[in-house]
């Protein structure tokens, strides 16, 4: 059973209990427009293009079949259309400036690297998160990484939106010890902005409280999207209602991703984040309902 995988992340702390490590695993349905991670909204690999690291050497020129290099007196070009993802010409850059984002990898080889640091999940009561992206979509590949991760001992844990059958979902509950479900929003105009089915994700949070399994719900905040008091307190009321949600806590968006849409030549759109004190009056809106951790 083989994944895509963009990313592994040792010594992780924001993704559940403990010291962890994150795998994040590419495709994802809702692209939503502040993502922090655009490198995931595609299942395929991709190459990510860093023009500031690039010296000009020429040598990508010579390796790609498909002339999707140039050099010319105004530096660097690369044509993305023509590119076909074999990767000659990130293996060979010098100066790293081309790179290939997304790999394949079977679930021997993810484990190997889990297992690296499981003293250090002894010792911190951490453990193995699936990230993404939407790591639901390849519910193959994660059933069994997570059934390997529970014969191990590890604490599991993964981060979803739900946006898809639960079905896919109901496979990995049985070795999953926590669920880290993002709510986007409840309104529908947060749904302009990204390419997913409110009801669905909401649907599917019921059905998950129903099976046991601790859930710990987060919600992205970008300001004048989804950062209202109302917005928030629909949210909190609707987890108010929920037997197995240890806690409700809320994100603030952040701008640092920038340079991840610029190396993939992907439209960037600048979002703000609330203040430090928009966002205490948004907890202690929603701490009337449900537990609350702060940030």
């Amino acid at each position: 059973m083989k994944g895509i995988v963009f990313d592994i992340q040792r010594f992780a702390v924001h993704d559940g209990p403990g010291i962890r490590t994150t795998v994040f695993l590419k495709g994802c349905p809702a692209h939503c427009e502040w993502c922090h991670n655009p490198e995931s909204f595609s299942m395929e690999t991709q190459l990510q293009y860093y023009k500031d690291r690039c010296i000009h050497c020429g040598k990508c020129t010579g390796l790609c079949p498909n002339k999707a290099h140039s050099i010319s007196t105004h530096g660097h070009a690369f044509d993305r259309k023509r590119c076909t993802m074999c990767g000659l010409c990130a293996a060979e850059c010098f100066s790293n400036a081309l790179q290939i984002s997304g790999r394949e990898e079977d679930v021997e080889e993810v484990l190997r690297q889990i297992l690296d640091d499981k003293a250090y999940y002894e010792q911190s009561g951490g453990g193995v998160t699936l990230s993404g992206g939407e790591p639901v979509l390849q519910e193959g590949f994660c059933e069994s990484l997570l059934k390997q991760c529970k014969n191990e001992g590890l604490h599991t844990a993964i981060q979803t939106a739900g946006f898809y059958p639960f079905e896919k979902l109901s496979r990995l509950l049985p070795y999953l010890d926590l669920v880290l479900y993002d709510i986007k929003g409840i309104f529908g105009g947060i749904y302009d902005h990204i390419h997913a089915n409110p009801e669905l994700a909401i649907e599917n949070l019921k059905k998950l409280d129903k099976t046991g399994v601790p859930i710990i719900v987060r919600t992205p905040c970008i300001r004048g999207i989804n950062d209202s008091p109302e917005e928030i307190e629909s949210i909190a009321r609707l987890l108010s209602g929920l037997k197995n949600v240890d806690y409700f806590m809320l994100i603030p968006y952040h701008g640092l991703a920038k340079i991840k849409y610029d190396i993939l030549d992907q439209e960037f759109k600048p979002y703000e984040a609330p203040s430090k004190e928009h966002i205490k009056m948004l907890e202690d809106c929603a701490a009337q309902y449900v537990e609350i951790k702060r940030n």
